[in-house]
């Protein structure tokens, strides 16, 4: 997208004026050259609606506390797979369906528009006019001929048939079995109604119910976890997945912003690592042991520090502490040395050591 200098220039060269107020941003100048240039192709039609969808928060801007709490909680966050596609808005409208993505095109300043390279997306929703939903455009094939290159994942494939032209990626998706899907995991609008002001566990049984009522074949609800959720990422990891997100059950939907109550988790790091020190513990698990530091060897036989793992189970954190003759908090003497899988999201710029470490197994 241009520079806001380049947008207030381009508003100047075509004489359009643009109100705004407080500091300085491109998004009067979009919505100016938008309607603009819709006004010119379209005459005597209204702009369709330019919904961008809520953005993802990173689990990497938490500190290890917020990280901790929202893991151990029981039920105020869901868990959700990531999927590796591109993400879209799915519109039913009275005379017609629309899939918008997030991007905006630098000819029209209008989201770009995917339904003419997905004919098969857009039936069977006549049941459900008015009706928005957040999701994410995946294509079930890895590998792709498009006829000017081969693709190797699933969005490079997905990607590829959303740029081409419509008759090339009709001939790709039905030659090639590779009908782009639609995993649906939010819903903004329910037959008219606004729901974005719901929570998220009441929007999600608006979603299973829309979905009940829909006649597609390709559309399909992203699975929610609301137990167990450090070991459902685990798995989803281990089977390959690139990830998930953990979403608050009670927070809304808001589109366009990018919010703390959606984040995503990657795979991020591993290493292994042994048990090289120990941190005591306070509040709660005060005269025991409250982290425990990792470390790995170099070449030359030196040790250097990787990671510190606190999130330890209550029985094992008590088997780890012990004391000495004086009575002193020390490490039971058969947890220093031992090697175990540590993962974590990425090194920290200032210690270098693995973020919301935590230990994957003992080895």
């Amino acid at each position: 997208m241009k520079t806001l200098a380049e947008l207030q220039e381009t508003c100047d060269a075509l004489g359009i004026e643009v109100a705004t107020s407080g500091r300085a941003s491109k998004e009067p100048y979009i919505t100016g050259l938008r309607d603009h240039h819709w006004r010119k192709e379209h005459p005597d039609e209204p702009l369709p609606p330019q919904i961008q969808p809520m953005l993802l928060g990173s689990w990497e801007d938490l500190d290890e506390g917020e990280a901790q709490d929202i893991e151990a909680d029981l039920h105020a966050w869901i868990v959700q797979p990531k999927l590796d596609g591109v993400r879209a808005l799915l519109h039913i409208e009275e005379d017609r369906v629309r899939i918008t993505g997030r991007t905006i095109s630098e000819v029209t300043y209008r989201l770009s528009e995917f339904q003419e390279n997905l004919p098969h997306l857009i039936e069977g929703w006549s049941a459900l006019k008015g009706t928005i939903l957040d999701g994410e455009l995946v294509c079930p094939v890895a590998k792709l001929d498009t006829g000017s290159t081969l693709t190797e994942t699933s969005l490079q494939a997905t990607t590829a048939i959303l740029s081409t032209s419509p008759e090339n990626t009709r001939c790709i998706q039905d030659g090639q079995a590779a009908h782009v899907r639609f995993h649906t995991f939010d819903i903004l609008r329910n037959c008219g109604q606004d729901v974005t002001p719901l929570p998220l566990i009441e929007r999600q049984d608006y979603l299973e119910t829309a979905l009940r009522q829909s006649a597609n074949p390709f559309v399909e609800m992203v699975p929610s976890f609301v137990v167990n959720k450090p070991a459902i990422h685990r798995n989803i990891i281990a089977r390959g997945g690139e990830g998930t997100v953990w979403k608050k059950a009670s927070a809304p939907y808001e589109p366009g912003r990018r919010v703390s109550h959606w984040i995503k988790l990657k795979a991020g790091i591993q290493v292994e690592a042994f048990v090289s020190g120990f941190k005591p513990g306070n509040n709660g698990h005060s005269g025991l042991i409250g982290a425990i530091e990792f470390s790995t060897r170099r070449a030359d036989g030196s040790s250097v520090p990787v990671a510190w793992v606190s999130n330890w189970p209550e029985q094992e954190r008590r088997a780890m502490s012990s004391s000495d003759s004086t009575g002193n908090l020390v490490l039971t003497p058969f947890y220093l040395g031992k090697r175990a899988l540590i993962q974590g999201q990425d090194h920290s710029a200032k210690a270098n050591r693995i973020r919301h470490a935590r230990l994957v197994k003992w080895c």
